[in-house]
């Protein structure tokens, strides 16, 4: 299958290569963690910022909160711990395409994002 990612820009400079999409391959039986760890340790973004992480179809990704990486932290926080036990490929289109969009925060402290997320979360 194919996850698209896509990642907010940083700064002006890191704006020149707007909008940072790229393709994951992966197999449908990866688990969301296991997949936002690989990105998380790619090198696809700068590691010094809280990343929020939303999952939906390619192109519209944006949604709900699922996860939060930042450098502190050793792994992502799912939001629902099971989601991030989940399978791509419960999450894929009938097409077997995935979005991941990695939203950029700067200037407040991680746990304090934290906080706020868990507050925003949808229930049930």
């Amino acid at each position: 299958m194919r996850v698209n990612i896509t990642r907010a820009s940083v700064a002006m400079g890191d704006d020149v290569d707007a909008p940072h999409r790229g393709v994951v391959p992966a197999e449908g039986s990866t688990t969301l963690g296991e997949l936002v760890r690989q990105v998380a340790v790619s090198g696809y973004f700068p590691q010094m910022a809280c990343w929020v992480v939303y999952i939906g179809p390619p192109g519209e990704p944006e949604t709900d909160p699922v996860a939060l990486l930042t450098a502190p932290w050793d792994q992502p926080r799912f939001l629902d711990e099971a989601m991030g036990q989940r399978t791509l490929d419960s999450f894929a289109s009938e097409e077997g395409d995935l979005g991941l969009y990695f939203d950029y925060r700067t200037r407040v402290a991680p746990e304090t994002l934290w906080q706020r997320l868990l507050g925003a979360a949808p229930t049930g």
